[in-house]
């Protein structure tokens, strides 16, 4: 029989759409091979209390905890004057937490879900882990230290936030048997060179069955995928909207931006009114938005981690180009997997040859997809979160 094994979450799973779903998705699918999962998650929307749930089997129990919005920014208000993460303080709960010290008695361990819901976790005798995903502290730091940024309110929190969060996630681990995260970068912004061995890099990879690879000589548009509520993807795609593409535009007139995600219908009406840009919102199925595509593109000035799209993009043939912080966390070449351009100018430059020359496109493109297939399947990449959390659970 399988152990049992908790996971708490601070957002429902499903759909899993965004890259934090995306990672502890496929976590909990390589885990559901050796344990029974059961998953707790923190909801704040009708949306996520109801959403339907798919039948892949990865969970064997499934609980959703509603947290009201209102609560949260109670909470958050209490803990300006504090040392504590407001995005920490935003999800504490204390019928929360008596539910996860309920449901602890009957599992083996425990896995929380970023830092967020890693103050629930008891110091009891349950074997616990902690996926952090990234260092959220090196992303904060970055907005802290950008400027030209248009304001947006996120920005005086995300500053706060910045003077917070490094020395949490620095003492955090502490209370983890093991704890995980996506890149090298981001254990030695907060580790440096002396890691320590409890915090694992463990890379996100890519579905090449639901990326399927399909490069179109006759490709005409540019495409971004990205979540755009959040502040760094916003950013980069109204970079690329507004200082990339009209260079794009001036040497290929008629070529489109394709902006594909979640985004805020005021965003969205604003992005559309430049000219060439086609705001389509969040999809069903990414690899039918951007069906005709023909360059993949990551203009990031903020953020940290591995990028999704980075990958996603490679891995449906894609030629990509991104900036050299898109890169971070990645092994591809550039020049031969992708592009990496830096300055509005520069990434224009490299836009435009893609979109021009076909034949330099399609070896890019054929490039991208062999290196995601041969370095970012998920199952490869998690094995040692998994082997980690089997052997301290089950002792092999």
């Amino acid at each position: 029989m399988k152990k049992h094994l908790l996971v708490i979450t601070p957002r429902f799973v499903y759909p899993v759409i965004g890259g934090d779903r995306v990672r502890i998705f496929y976590v909990c699918e390589a885990l559901s091979k050796r344990f029974d999962l059961t998953l707790l998650s923190i909801c704040q929307s009708a949306a996520e209390m109801h959403a339907p749930i798919p039948s892949d089997g990865i969970f064997k129990q499934i609980e959703r905890f509603y947290l009201p919005k209102w609560h949260s920014w109670v909470n958050c208000l209490l803990a300006l004057y504090s040392s504590t993460p407001l995005q920490v303080a935003y999800y504490k709960s204390s019928l929360f937490q008596r539910r996860v010290d309920e449901l602890l008695c009957s599992h083996s361990g425990v896995l929380a879900h970023l830092i967020r819901t890693g103050h629930f976790i008891d110091h009891g005798k349950a074997p616990r882990f902690l996926e952090m995903t990234d260092a959220i502290s090196l992303n904060y730091g970055r907005i802290k230290r950008t400027s030209g940024l248009s304001f947006d309110l996120r920005l005086i929190v995300f500053k706060l936030e910045a003077l917070r969060l490094k020395a949490y996630e620095q003492r955090v681990v502490n209370d983890f048997d093991a704890s995980f995260i996506v890149s090298e970068a981001d254990r030695q912004h907060l580790f440096g060179p002396s890691s320590d061995t409890r915090v694992v890099v463990c890379s996100n990879g890519v579905d090449l069955d639901k990326f399927p690879f399909r490069f179109y000589p006759e490709g005409e548009d540019v495409i971004f995928i990205g979540n755009m509520t959040s502040l760094q993807n916003l950013d980069a795609a109204r970079y690329m909207a507004v200082k990339i593409f009209p260079l794009v535009r001036f040497r290929c007139p008629g070529i489109k931006l394709r902006l594909v995600g979640r985004i805020q219908p005021k965003k969205a009406q604003e992005l559309s009114r430049i000219p060439g840009v086609i705001v389509t919102g969040e999809v069903p199925d990414v690899a039918m938005a951007v069906k005709g595509g023909a360059v993949g593109v990551c203009p990031l000035r903020l953020g940290a981690g591995i990028q999704n799209k980075v990958l996603e993009y490679m891995a449906l043939g894609l030629p990509t180009v991104t900036t050299s912080m898109g890169l971070e966390g990645l092994s591809a070449q550039p020049g031969r997997d992708l592009i990496v351009a830096d300055g509005s100018g520069v990434f224009a430059d490299a836009v435009t040859t893609l979109v021009v020359n076909r034949a330099e496109a399609k070896t890019i493109a054929v490039n991208g997809r062999h290196y995601v297939q041969s370095g970012h399947s998920w199952g490869v990449l998690l094995e040692p979160l998994v082997s980690i959390i089997a052997k301290r659970v089950i002792g092999t």
